[in-house]
């Protein structure tokens, strides 16, 4: 496709995906709330982290960036192991040289394991490397990802002294803080090449890739987004093989060669192509049937097709198809765009929780009022969720928020509030600036972005916006100092305690099915109200059942963790995939409908 034919359509296309929140200042603020998250998931375990496309700001939701997940991705949590018994130890020679840090990190002395094709020589315990929690009303898709600790990152030749790069400064900036800090959060995950299941772990740059993700300017976001919409919904239609993953190692390669100038609006769709025939140079580059690309972090290491793809000619055809094919391939793309100014990110998926919060602390609420209320609200939280357009289905959305707001007493205006904006967003009707003021909490539902771009609103800033936004919402009891969460007693209430002895399973210690049963349910306070009115029920155990659905998860930890120890006993390698957890759209062996 000629140059020109493309130029006259990027910049309308880049206008489109503004308008729709594909812009820096949206990337930030989703990213800050991420980070919000975090800090109220590390109040129930430290070694937890929140990842993957959500956390990077770009890629979680393909048709605009208003805080939702679509339904076919999920948010990368990860449980790092950080036990010494448990921790890996790189050695110094393909660490960058870094003796001082090695000392530092106080394992000179331990014996370091074998490094190689960016993973490491090392028996694992759990096979899988995620576990799959399936959307629910309450929170979308999450994927609990098993990692291990590692002393150090290997040798990473983008920050070699001398290595000529077109990335910017604060790209680079944001690398060598995260590679030579004090601190470095390097772990690895139970992933293997093929045929060495069982056997290897892979290091994991979903930090390194996650500086970089946070310092992209719009048009970088906007050339991601595009080239992930491509792989997922165009060429894997065609044929099975590339992983999403593809997409991002796209990326860095392309903020590598690219100088800055070229990172304009007009030229959009032409980096598109180019980075299209740059796959299919690197598919062909490889004698190997399994071999993608080449890792950008971990130069020594190759991203692997899927389990099981087509033939690799078949694959570069697709490819080659598509960048020929480009404005074609991207029409549905462009006809899915929202028409309205995408300029909030939604808190949606906390207003589920925040409403059953608030109907639980109404004394003059029944229990039969509660059901109904909520059911009501399930159905709208799920409605609100659907990727469908809205069109005809207006009408259904209004009497359900009708419904639900109906139904919700004056004392739980904050839930009201947040599923309000919701609705009213789906439907394209936001709360106006001017209703922001009003003491029902309208404005609480949403965190309005800037209207400035292109890094104009660091992340950092973005993280204290979204913490000010939860200490407001105040049925959740929130406390912050210094623009971080140090307190939520109501989180820690219902869900530390299993929390707590989930933890302890995975780091090896015995606990049982009932001991969970046992601790959820002392600590919710929703279990008690429900176990309190089991009469209305067939059995308690049903009302556990129906209300602990986290304990369906637990069974397949405690599955997985024992077949690693079972495999442990053996010495016998696994058979399970090894696919790429810091791919979020990964063709999941261990998919959603594995917790059924």
């Amino acid at each position: 496709m000629a140059h020109r034919e493309l130029a006259a359509h990027s910049a309308s296309l880049s206008s489109a995906m503004r308008t729709a929140g594909f812009r820096s200042t949206n990337a930030a603020v989703q990213s800050g709330f991420a980070m919000a998250a975090e800090d109220l998931l590390r109040l129930l375990a430290k070694s937890l982290h929140i990842f993957g496309s959500y956390a990077d700001g770009w890629g979680a939701n393909l048709f605009c960036i208003d805080g939702s997940v679509a339904p076919d991705s999920d948010i990368d949590v990860t449980y790092i192991m950080t036990d010494a018994s448990q921790q890996i130890h790189i050695h110094q020679q393909v660490a960058d040289g870094q003796q001082a840090g090695f000392r530092r990190n106080g394992c000179e002395q331990i014996e370091p394991a074998e490094y190689e094709d960016g993973h490491v020589k090392a028996h694992v315990r759990i096979l899988a490397p995620n576990i799959a929690f399936e959307e629910s009303e309450l929170m979308p898709a999450i994927d609990l990802i098993l990692a291990h600790s590692c002393c150090r990152y290997p040798h990473i030749e983008l920050l070699e002294p001398g290595y000529r790069t077109c990335m910017s400064d604060d790209i680079m900036r944001a690398l060598r803080e995260e590679v030579l800090g004090e601190s470095p959060r390097c772990h690895a995950v139970s992933s293997a090449p093929p045929g060495l299941e069982g056997s290897r772990l892979r290091v994991s740059t979903t930090l390194l890739e996650r500086s970089v993700m946070h310092n992209l300017t719009s048009v970088q976001g906007q050339f991601f987004i595009l080239v992930k919409f491509l792989i997922k919904r165009v060429i894997s239609s065609r044929v099975s093989g590339l992983k999403t993953y593809v997409g991002k190692n796209l990326l860095f390669y392309m903020l590598d060669e690219t100088p800055a100038k070229d990172w304009n609006p007009d030229n959009l769709l032409a980096l598109v192509q180019q980075s299209l025939d740059i796959l299919v140079a690197m598919m062909e580059s490889s004698d190997s049937e399994d071999v993608c690309m080449r890792h950008f972090f971990l130069r020594d290491a190759r991203v692997f097709l899927k389990r099981d793809h087509d033939s690799k000619s078949r694959i570069v055809a697709a490819v080659r198809q598509s960048a020929d094919n480009l404005l074609s391939d991207l029409k549905p793309f462009t006809e899915s765009l929202p028409k309205f100014s995408v300029n909030v990110i939604l808190l949606s998926f906390l207003s589920y929780y925040i409403l059953s919060v608030e109907l639980l602390e109404c004394s003059d609420f029944s229990f039969t009022k509660h059901v109904s209320t909520m059911n009501t609200a399930t159905e709208l939280c799920l409605s609100i969720r659907s990727e469908a357009p809205v069109g005809s289905r207006s009408g259904r959305l209004t009497q359900l928020l009708l419904d639900v707001e109906r139904q919700i007493p004056d004392t739980a205006q904050v839930g009201k509030a947040y599923i309000r904006a919701a609705a009213l967003f789906k439907m394209g009707q936001l709360v106006t600036p001017e209703l922001e003021g009003d003491p029902a909490g309208a404005s609480l539902g949403y965190i309005r972005c800037p209207e400035d771009d292109d890094n104009s609103l660091t992340v950092a800033s973005a993280k204290s916006l979204a913490v000010d936004k939860l200490v407001k919402t105040r049925c959740l009891g929130v406390t912050a100092a210094n623009g971080q969460i140090v307190d939520c007693p109501k989180l820690v209430n219902e869900f530390g305690p299993v929390v707590s002895l989930i933890e302890k399973h995975l780091c090896g210690f015995k606990v049982t099915k009932q001991q969970v049963l046992l601790a959820s349910a002392s600590g919710s306070r929703c279990a008690k109200i429900y176990l309190n009115n089991a009469s209305e029920y067939n059995s308690r155990s049903a009302i556990l059942a129906s209300r602990l659905r986290y304990l369906d998860s637990f069974r397949q930890i405690s599955a997985e963790t024992q077949t690693g120890r079972l495999q442990d006993a053996q010495d016998e390698r696994g058979d399970k995939q090894g696919g790429d957890p810091d791919d979020e759209s990964q063709d999941n062996s261990n998919d959603k409908n594995a917790q059924k």
